[in-house]
């Protein structure tokens, strides 16, 4: 069992910070004056994110299914998921500088052939000396906007956790497991329409805006931390709701 959970653990934990570290693409596309390729890259690589998904939950529902794993190990499981995520993705915000500086090299590499190639370019091949713009200042916590906090928290709780949930569920209620286990689509969804209707227009708004005083850093920031506290949340719901069921 110990394997099936350092799978999920290691997949889990590559899509969070594969999908952190995109973030850092729009900031680079700005600094650099280059939106349109830096929401692309963005894309791209929370598309690319997803490919640890299938691993991910074909691990998670084979413990379920054939392992018949507990409900509380695999809440523990679950919650310890989400705390690896979560440190992985704040040393990303501590090191959101070195990421930002490493899409500008993205940039210049993609010019002359594909993604991967590009990306094998700068992590094995010569380093190009480049006039990297590094970031003059890191927003203060008390500058960003709760409100953008809370609703990327709401968006990021679903999205990074719906499947768990409902996996808790099907293992509650095993003779609806093929009927539950669609109910993540729908958890998904809610955290999507949020990020897709009001995170992703507030942020390219933001970007596009031509004013030297522009709030874009702190927008961008809002959400990383907003990410941040769904994890912490999270991994409250399920570490409380394991104590819950190991006591009673």
């Amino acid at each position: 069992m110990i394997y099936f959970i350092l799978i999920a653990l290691v997949c889990y934990t590559l899509m969070q910070v594969v999908e952190s570290a995109s973030f850092a693409s729009r900031l680079a596309g700005k600094i650099t004056n280059r939106l349109s390729l830096g929401t692309t890259l963005q894309n791209t690589f929370f598309v690319s994110s997803r490919l640890f998904l299938p691993p991910l939950l074909l691990t998670l529902s084979f413990m379920i299914e054939f392992k018949n794993i507990s409900l509380q190990l695999f809440l523990l499981t679950s919650t310890i998921l989400l705390i690896t995520a979560f440190f992985f993705s704040l040393l990303v915000l501590i090191n959101f500088n070195y990421f930002q500086l490493f899409f500008p090299r993205l940039f210049l590499e993609f010019e002359f052939g594909t993604i991967p190639v590009a990306i094998v370019k700068i992590l094995f091949g010569k380093k190009n000396k480049l006039n990297l713009i590094s970031m003059e200042v890191t927003p203060r916590i008390r500058s960003l906007s709760l409100k953008k906090i809370t609703t990327s928290a709401f968006a990021y709780f679903f999205l990074s956790t719906g499947f768990l949930i409902v996996f808790s569920f099907a293992i509650l209620i095993p003779d609806y497991r093929m009927t539950l286990s669609q109910l993540a689509s729908a958890a998904h969804g809610i955290g999507a329409l949020v990020l897709v209707l009001y995170i992703d227009p507030m942020i390219s708004r933001s970007l596009d805006s031509r004013l030297q005083n522009s709030n874009w850093l702190e927008n961008i920031y809002s959400i990383f931390v907003g990410r941040l506290l769904a994890y912490i949340l999270a991994s409250i719901l399920f570490l409380a709701v394991y104590l819950y069921t190991y006591l009673v």
